[in-house]
């Protein structure tokens, strides 16, 4: 199932690689503490391996979305129905604004969401200084929205999943035996000039990386599988996610870059994991 929305560096196409780094079916809870779209819950959650599950972001304002998803569809189709389709180009700058002065929850609110999502700039989520939306307008030809169907699919899939705003580090806090953690979190910069740096107001930097790294390997410790993603970089593979700290580095694959401040291309990246090593029963 792919997800409504569109997301720098979602996980939709990696998907099934990810679930194949857990080994198996999740026979506890189900922790994703960086949703963004949702991609790998939903892929994991239609497919079978998860029956519960605990979504959570930082970014109240897309946490509140799929909660709206999740327990008042129609009423967000309802107000997708609202929002310019013929001229959106020459009213997105209007659905921008009503949308930073709110409200930031419910279903007006998810709509405004997802129709900038798919109206502006490559999917892009950006915050200013002052937490406003300033992603430009996109150029595409005709603005694509998910069919309704597609909402009530997602929809169906969230249903029995608790969504929170909550710290990495509480929610990872929490995972034990028989639980698993998928981590996708902002990613080590390839380069010091990278420059997608507003997603949320909170930075994540170097150091937040040495805490998800700690907070996975106290998870493991407690008999969770975490599975996380992130850039192949030296720091990456030898400091952050080291095999030394328990580590292992289950699939380097190369990712299409759709948001850049350089040339696109693709880019390599690493998926690791720590925890116990699932085994099919005899």
């Amino acid at each position: 199932m792919k997800p409504i929305l569109k997301w720098a560096g979602g996980k939709a196409r990696l998907a099934p690689q990810i679930a194949e780094a857990f080994g198996g079916g999740c026979a506890g809870t189900y922790f994703e503490p960086f949703v963004g779209s949702a991609a790998v819950y939903l892929y994991l959650r239609e497919t079978g391996r998860v029956r519960r599950a605990v979504l959570s972001d930082a970014n109240d304002k897309l946490v509140a979305v799929h909660r709206a998803v999740r327990d008042d569809v129609e009423g967000v189709l309802d107000a997708l129905r609202g929002l310019p389709s013929e001229d959106w180009r020459d009213r997105y700058y209007d659905v921008r604004e009503s949308y930073n002065r709110g409200p930031f929850e419910g279903a007006l609110h998810a709509a405004r969401f997802v129709w900038l999502n798919r109206a502006g700039y490559n999917g892009l989520y950006r915050e200013n200084r002052k937490g406003e939306f300033n992603v430009p307008c996109g150029k595409y030809a005709q603005l694509k929205l998910p069919e309704p169907d597609h909402f009530r699919a997602v929809s169906r899939l969230l249903g029995d999943a608790k969504i929170r705003c909550a710290p990495f580090a509480e929610v990872i806090g929490i995972a034990r035996e028989g639980d698993h953690v998928y981590c996708d979190p902002p990613y080590v910069p390839l380069s010091e000039t990278a420059c997608f740096t507003g997603y949320c107001s909170l930075p994540f930097d170097l150091r937040e990386q040495r805490r998800l790294a700690l907070a996975a390997r106290k998870a493991a410790f407690h008999g969770a599988v975490v599975v996380l993603s992130n850039h192949d970089l030296p720091v990456v593979r030898n400091e952050l996610y080291s095999p030394r700290a328990g580590f292992r580095h289950v699939a380097r694959p190369r990712v299409a870059r759709a948001i850049s401040c350089g040339p696109r291309g693709s880019v390599p990246e690493v998926i690791a994991a720590i925890g116990p090593i699932w085994a099919p029963a005899a």
